[in-house]
């Protein structure tokens, strides 16, 4: 075997080993984000508050239309706890959402996921049916 020979399968072989690596590490993501979302709380429901992260939700209340996503960023299942200038922001790698779910700012590319919820009857509790 040549000296290029070599050089080129080793190459490849550490392309492939790379490759692999990267597929089970977004196996890994996606199981860690669907693990987390699979839980169901009932939490002081502030009607105050327009925007509020609580364990691994963000609640958005639009006049008493509320809206619960998860708080794990599509790209890479980080937590998003903060908001900058009307927008939800991910730490770790600067996505953006807009307060609808979207993605409005990469690298993430896919909204965040809707979760059920629910208003208690005396309005003091938020279902989350995650």
């Amino acid at each position: 075997m040549s000296k290029l020979g070599r050089r080129l399968f080793v190459q490849l072989g550490l392309a492939g080993f790379i490759a692999l690596i990267l597929l089970q590490w977004n196996k890994l993501v996606r199981n860690k984000i669907e693990t987390n979302n699979k839980k169901s709380l009932s939490i002081p429901f502030n009607k105050n508050k327009a925007i509020d992260f609580i364990d691994d939700y963000i609640i958005i209340n639009k006049k008493e239309n509320i809206t619960v996503f998860s708080a794990h960023c599509t790209h890479l299942g980080c937590k998003i706890n903060e908001t900058i200038d009307g927008k939800i922001v991910c730490p770790c790698h600067g996505s953006e959402y807009d307060l609808n779910g979207n993605a409005i700012k990469g690298p993430a590319y896919k909204s965040l996921e809707k979760i059920s919820a629910t208003i208690s009857d005396d309005g003091s509790q938020l279902l989350i049916n995650g």
